[in-house]
């Protein structure tokens, strides 16, 4: 299929957008549900973590020294959630401002990578590898600061003061 990176990205595209519908949805007509608040960020984390490790195969150290970054704060959040879940202050760590951010960054910048071709061309699409890289290293950073929003709202339970 020599189109193959459209496929896989418009596919991500309308993956990411149908997620952020059914969010938005939820909330505004008031239909959540404890199964659904758990499996949105499942999902997210797994469509997202496939992305990354595609990525980071295609384009080496470009994409796996982010991709490590934005993985391992996505663990150390998601115990970080469980381990408050378990003393009762899940609301201390809910999804914020900056996690809203970070992932509607991520969703923008793996599917502007994944639209890229395998091979380099000087089509339009080629021309967004770069700033397909640029939003992925944005990413990265914006994935740390908001993972140390959580961290310093948990840090009084964390160290018992």
């Amino acid at each position: 299929m020599p189109d193959k990176h459209v496929a896989t990205g418009v596919l991500f595209a309308v993956a990411s957008f149908t997620d952020w519908l059914d969010g938005y949805l939820a909330r505004r007509w008031d239909i959540t549900s404890a199964f659904g608040a758990f499996l949105d960020p499942v999902a997210d984390k797994l469509m997202v973590s496939t992305a990354l490790i595609l990525l980071a195969g295609r384009y080496g150290k470009a994409v796996s020294i982010p991709s490590s970054i934005i993985l391992a704060r996505e663990i150390a959040v998601s115990a970080l959630r469980e381990w408050m879940a378990q003393r009762g202050q899940r609301d201390v760590v809910k999804v914020g401002y900056q996690g809203k951010v970070k992932t509607a960054l991520t969703m923008v910048a793996l599917t502007v990578l994944l639209l890229v071709p395998t091979t380099q061309g000087s089509g339009f699409l080629d021309s967004l590898r770069v700033p397909g890289l640029v939003l992925l290293d944005l990413c990265s950073l914006v994935t740390v600061t908001s993972g140390s929003v959580y961290f310093m709202a948990a840090a009084p339970l964390l160290f018992g003061k």
